[in-house]
């Protein structure tokens, strides 16, 4: 397997155990914050969303998709920020956020030329990091906080596991599903509370 492979799989894998882990929560599931200092699970949908936008998009892209309220609300640490009150998106507008900026960021990453993978990004700013170490990162980044949707998940009495790396073809089916699951359900998560 290609180091190209091997990276963009497995960001697949981490991504894809972010929204399994999201899959059929309520909306009001989201805003649990379960112990004081330990941010609900929008927030760490919101901040997931920020780092990928900021690798994958600004930094290799020269763009940014999510915007400046996203970056504020979301950046962290937001438990200890006491100003900040209202969440400033519905369910519906972060996870389409997140959909959207996955998806530039996996397009961008899957027409790269390979060796492209071992330097630094095009729009680099301050980063000592080639694409395949901010691969790493963000797939880490992401599983840490999966790790954590799963607990909330738990306490709340919902359950959940771990995708872990089931092979494309079990991803790929089970995202049919999901994708079927949040259209027909996503206008339930419009609300702005």
């Amino acid at each position: 397997m290609s180091l190209k492979k091997y990276a963009v799989e497995s960001l697949e894998i981490a991504q894809w155990n972010v929204l399994k882990a999201i899959f059929r929560l309520k909306p009001e599931d989201f805003e649990e914050q379960i112990k004081p200092n330990f941010n609900p699970i929008n927030w760490i949908l919101g901040h997931l969303t920020i780092q990928m936008d900021y690798y994958f998009n600004y930094l290799c892209q020269g763009k940014r998709i999510v915007t400046e309220v996203f970056l504020q609300y979301y950046h962290p640490p937001r438990v200890d920020v006491e100003e900040i009150t209202n969440f400033p998106l519905s369910i519906k507008e972060l996870i389409d956020t997140f959909l959207e900026v996955s998806e530039s960021s996996f397009n961008y990453l899957n027409n790269l030329p390979e060796e492209k993978f071992n330097e630094l990004p095009e729009h680099n700013e301050n980063n000592t990091e080639t694409v395949s170490e901010l691969l790493q990162r963000v797939s880490l980044h992401f599983l840490g906080h999966t790790g954590q949707i799963i607990w909330i998940k738990k306490h709340l009495g919902k359950g959940g596991a771990f995708v872990m790396g089931i092979k494309k073809k079990q991803r790929d089916d089970s995202r049919i599903k999901w994708q079927q699951w949040w259209n027909e359900n996503k206008e339930k998560y419009s609300n702005k509370d």
